[in-house]
């Protein structure tokens, strides 16, 4: 019970600290979750133009896959913000971010239901990274 006690004040300091960050991370689980509840969906493309069954089975390897891209692309983020000191590491994480969200963009007009929110979850993660960057340079600006 002496480490939980000494946890707890650490981890509220470092959520105070950090709050955006904190935001961040959250919004990545609650994408992974609707990705991984998007693969019971069925897929509307499939189903009127590619004449599928009904009852569709489970998107495994989609769901896996985007899963796996999402949290690689996380660890790519916390790399990039642990180890890089500098102001303009946001700029740096939003030249990361953009290819994954060109990339995801072009497929988004026969897209299944997991990949959709995947592509939310790319735009959104470049929109908060844009709006950082944006801040940090009138910060610098204004000082």
């Amino acid at each position: 019970m002496k480490n939980t006690r000494q946890y707890l004040p650490s981890l509220i300091n470092s959520i105070k600290a950090h709050p955006f960050k904190v935001v961040f991370v959250i919004l990545w689980a609650v994408f992974v979750y609707q990705i991984i509840m998007a693969g019971y969906r069925p897929n509307p493309f499939a189903l009127r133009y590619m004449d599928s069954p009904e009852p569709q089975p489970y998107a495994t390897s989609l769901v896996v896959t985007l899963n796996v891209i999402m949290l690689l692309h996380l660890a790519v983020l916390v790399a990039i913000d642990c180890y890089m000191r500098s102001r303009w590491k946001f700029g740096l994480m939003l030249i990361v971010s953009l290819p994954l969200m060109f990339f995801f963009g072009m497929m988004i007009m026969h897209a299944p239901p997991a990949l959709v929110w995947m592509m939310m979850w790319t735009v959104l993660a470049c929109a908060y990274l844009l709006l950082t960057c944006i801040w940090q340079v009138c910060r610098y600006l204004y000082n």
